[in-house]
C-alpha cells in the first residue's frame, strides 16, 4: 500500500497531462510529482509512456487498480479532496471557485470514452458530462444525474455568407465544412449531425483547444455548434443560424453507481444550482433539471 500523495502523483499525470498541472492541483513541486509517480510505477510494476500527448500505462495494472479503489474510498471518507472533471465551459461558468471538498480538473478532456475510463479506473470521482452522450439510465456501471437541458445551434461568424442567404435548409449548410471530432468521441451527437449532412470536417483534438474548435469557425467558413453555455463564453463572436437542429444537449453529473448515495453528492448538486440559475436568467432556453 502506498500513501495518498504518491498514487495521486501518478494518477495526476494521467488525468491532468503535465507535471506542472499535477503539481499545481496537488500542491506539490514538479520534482515531487515526478519522483512520486516513478515510485508508484516501481511499486506496482507498471510503466508509462506519453502517446499523442497523453500519459498512458503500457502494462497490466491489476494491483494498481486495486489500490486505486482503496484510495478512492479514502477520498469519499474525507481523507483527501474528491476529483471532479467537466466539460470545458463548466470551469469558468460553474466550478470557479471549486466546490468545497472537491478538486476540479482542467475541464479540457474531449470525448466520452476517456472521461468514462478515468471514472472507471477511480482516477476521477465524478464527471459533468454532456447529454445526450452521458451514460443512459439503464447503464449498469454508471449513473447520470441530469442537471440541465438546452438546444444546440449551428453558429458561424457574423460575416458568413449563409447569413445573407435568407431562408435556410440543412441542404444549404452542406456547401460549407462543418466541425467534427474523431469517430466515437460523442456518438449520439455525431449520428444526429451526420444525419442532416453536418459533422463533415473532422480533426484530432484530445484536449479542448479554442483555436482548433471555435477558432476554426472564426477564421474559416466552417460551421460550428454551440449551446447557451458555450455562447456565453464566445460573447458576440459567433452568430446562430436560423435553423432548429434535431438535437438537444445539456449536462449530467456522472458517477459510479456505488457512490451515488454518498453524502457529498447532494451538496455538490446544490452547489451547482446557483450558477445554473444565473445562467438560465441570461439564457431562458436553458431548462434546469436538478
Amino acid at each position: 500500500m502506498v500513501d495518498l500523495e504518491t498514487l495521486a502523483a501518478l494518477d495526476g499525470l494521467l488525468w491532468l497531462r503535465t507535471g506542472e498541472a499535477a503539481a499545481e492541483k496537488l500542491a506539490l513541486s514538479q520534482s515531487s510529482v515526478s519522483r512520486r509517480a516513478k515510485q508508484a510505477q516501481t511499486i506496482f510494476g507498471v510503466c508509462s509512456q506519453k502517446i499523442d500527448g497523453e500519459w498512458d500505462l503500457l502494462s497490466d495494472a491489476f494491483l494498481l487498480n486495486a489500490e486505486r479503489s482503496v484510495h478512492q474510498m479514502a477520498r469519499w471518507k474525507g481523507l483527501a479532496p474528491l476529483r471532479l472533471e467537466a466539460s470545458y465551459w463548466w470551469r469558468p461558468l460553474i466550478t470557479d471557485p471549486p466546490p468545497a471538498g472537491w478538486m476540479v480538473g482542467l475541464c479540457d478532456i474531449v470525448g466520452v470514452p476517456r472521461n468514462l475510463e478515468l471514472l472507471r479506473l477511480g482516477i476521477v470521482d465524478a464527471w459533468v458530462g454532456p447529454m445526450p452522450d452521458a451514460p443512459a439510465a439503464h447503464d449498469p456501471e454508471f449513473i447520470s444525474l441530469p442537471l440541465s437541458a438546452m438546444p444546440v445551434h449551428c453558429v458561424v461568424t457574423p460575416s458568413h455568407p449563409l447569413l445573407r442567404q435568407g431562408a435556410l435548409t440543412f441542404e444549404d449548410l452542406t456547401a460549407y465544412p462543418s466541425l467534427a471530432l474523431p469517430e466515437g468521441a460523442y456518438p449520439q451527437v455525431e449520428a444526429a449531425l451526420k444525419n442532416i449532412g453536418l459533422w463533415s470536417s473532422p480533426m484530432r483534438m484530445q484536449r479542448y483547444d479554442f483555436k482548433k474548435w471555435e477558432g476554426r469557425s472564426e477564421t474559416e467558413l466552417t460551421i460550428g455548434y454551440a449551446t447557451a453555455m458555450s455562447l456565453e463564453l464566445l460573447g458576440g463572436s459567433m452568430v446562430k443560424l436560423p435553423l432548429s437542429l434535431p438535437l438537444e444537449s445539456g449536462d449530467a453529473l456522472v458517477l459510479k453507481r456505488g457512490f451515488a448515495e454518498r453524502p457529498q453528492v447532494t451538496p455538490l448538486l446544490e452547489r451547482f444550482q446557483e450558477p445554473l440559475r444565473a445562467m438560465k436568467q441570461r439564457w431562458p432556453e436553458i431548462r434546469l433539471l436538478c
